[in-house]
């Protein structure tokens, strides 16, 4: 696996001309499995054939069980600069629900690891909306958050998806998942949590203290171009968009005998002018009008009456020139983002 990525990373430089990269990303699967000389290769390689702004963002996903103080002193040295910590949950009733690997005790020690080694730019992840959860328990996870006055933060609704065990656990009501009021209020306390905490919510799902935003992320949401590498990843590029093949196994074949590993397409203006609805109203910056005029003129009319809609039925808000949501647009999100779309 990690010769195939070296040889994908290798083979696409040239896409990369005229680019500096701003930010490195290891994202899931489970990349805190890599060991050192791994991660050395794979580092090597990107900053052997791109150009690498001196200040970029290197951030590695990593489950709680793989940190520790040897490891964190290891990535450290190779050239990581963030971590993204999956806990999910402070609460062991949830990570057993989930499946997840890790025990509450190592959510913590992650944590106070990853502070020990010396990191101070680290985000975690938190989920919310779990059965048997309730305000009181989304409350206890949220305090964790200033004990440890954690930079960043992404948090999660649980959400239900088809031919998944959970969707059948749901169907067969082995599982019942907690009313929609119920998943709303955990929200409006996280909004409010971040407001009352200085926690800026750049973006629906992830707060950060000043300074602490993903630039990573942040430039997927604005739309920049990005290359990615491995199993499933994704790029984009000028309204291009490339995903590879998903399997392990067909992805490391494809390479090695230099057969197609990927799909694309072209995306058309329509496609573009949607996405860029939905992130724009996902961001704390909105949906500015005048772009939409300028780089969307044709649908420019039908989206603005909507706008007027949306305002009407308080979903969306006028702040500083730009369309943003409201509170309660933050709760349909998705749908307020699909009134919009140009069909």
């Amino acid at each position: 696996m990690i010769q195939s990525l070296i040889q994908e990373i290798d083979s696409r430089s040239n896409e990369a001309t005229g680019y500096t990269i701003q930010s490195i990303y290891f994202g899931g699967g489970t990349p805190s499995l890599l060991n050192e000389s791994e991660l050395k290769k794979i580092i090597k390689t990107v900053y052997s054939k791109y150009s690498i702004d001196l200040n970029a963002e290197v951030t590695l996903e990593a489950n709680p069980d793989d940190i520790d103080a040897d490891y964190l002193q290891l990535i450290r040295q190779v050239g990581i600069n963030r971590l993204s910590i999956g806990i999910q949950s402070f609460f062991e009733t949830d990570l057993q629900w989930m499946n997840r690997a890790h025990t509450a005790r190592q959510s913590f020690e992650s944590i106070e690891l990853s502070i020990a080694a010396g990191f101070q730019n680290f985000s975690i992840d938190l989920i919310y909306g779990l059965p048997n959860s309730d305000l009181d328990l989304w409350s206890a996870n949220l305090k964790f958050i200033l004990q440890y006055q954690i930079p960043h933060i992404s948090c999660y609704a649980l959400t239900l998806e088809e031919r998944t065990a959970l969707h059948h656990q749901v169907s067969e009501k082995t599982i019942q998942l907690p009313h929609d009021s119920s998943t709303i209020d955990q929200m409006d306390r996280l909004l409010d949590f971040c407001d009352s905490n200085y926690y800026e919510a750049y973006e629906i799902s992830n707060f950060a203290k000043q300074g602490f935003r993903s630039r990573h992320n942040s430039s997927y949401w604005e739309g920049l171009p990005y290359f990615g590498f491995g199993p499933a990843a994704h790029s984009f590029d000028k309204g291009f968009r490339r995903w590879n093949i998903a399997n392990n196994a067909l992805y490391i074949q494809a390479i090695q005998n230099q057969l197609p590993y990927f799909d694309s397409e072209a995306l058309s203006k329509k496609d573009q002018c949607n996405e860029y609805i939905m992130l724009q109203l996902r961001r704390i910056e909105g949906l500015d009008l005048h772009y939409l005029e300028n780089h969307f003129e044709e649908f420019s009319t039908s989206i603005q009456s909507e706008l007027i809609k949306q305002i009407n039925l308080g979903n969306i808000t006028i702040q500083n020139g730009k369309y943003v949501l409201s509170r309660q647009g933050k709760h349909l999100a998705d749908e307020v983002s699909s009134s919009l779309f140009v069909t």
